[in-house]
């Protein structure tokens, strides 16, 4: 091959290198990245913030949830996922909500959520499969619990909160998966801090 011939293979790998931007996936395909739901046109990238603003700029996605797990039941080695969704419209099927991110409990039972946009909150636990069933979905027979939030602490935050979960008991129900309980003991263990905008930031 010439000089023509190997500087013309240079561009071209260079153009697909900066092609793919930071879009990166779980997984090799869209088939395989971790994704809320069946569908192949909703895939949940890990760090990656969605929506954009008038011009392109982009809207303030800079609320996170954290916190720990304190009791687990049943004991499991099983990989936990947990989602939270922005505005969810439909529980169940987990298809219809304005945002979304995911995040992984880790061995020390903590976990940590962020980039996510101003709404209402619904906190996901997903006990995931093993193997090749192992793909990161909330498929129907996958054990998951849903937060109780019963005082609604978790509605209409802004895009720049803090929420902390501390000592969150966790119950998937083998039998009857869709039944499973996260819930802490006390409100006191929900703390919600609202971040002050800046005054430079407001209005004129």
């Amino acid at each position: 091959m010439g000089s023509k011939g190997i500087a013309w293979m240079l561009i071209c790998c260079a153009v697909l290198f900066l092609g793919c931007g930071d879009d990166l996936e779980i997984g090799t395909s869209k088939k395989e990245g971790l994704r809320i739901g069946k569908g192949d046109e909703s895939p949940l990238r890990f760090g990656v913030r969605s929506g954009g603003g008038v011009g392109g700029s982009r809207r303030v996605e800079e609320t996170t949830v954290e916190g720990n797990i304190f009791n687990l039941r049943p004991a499991t080695s099983r990989p936990i996922a947990v989602f939270v969704f922005v505005d969810l419209r439909d529980p169940g099927t987990f298809q219809e909500f304005r945002d979304a991110e995911v995040g992984i409990i880790k061995d020390d039972r903590t976990f940590a959520v962020s980039h996510l946009a101003a709404g209402d909150l619904t906190i996901v636990f997903l006990l995931d499969q093993v193997g090749v069933n192992q793909d990161g979905t909330i498929d129907p027979s996958d054990p998951i619990a849903v937060f109780t939030d019963t005082a609604e602490r978790l509605k209409n935050l802004s895009a720049d909160t803090a929420v902390i979960l501390e000592d969150v008991d966790l119950t998937f129900n083998l039998v009857s998966p869709s039944a499973g309980v996260a819930a802490v003991q006390s409100e006191a263990n929900i703390i919600v801090t609202q971040l002050e905008v800046e005054a430079s930031d407001s209005p004129r």
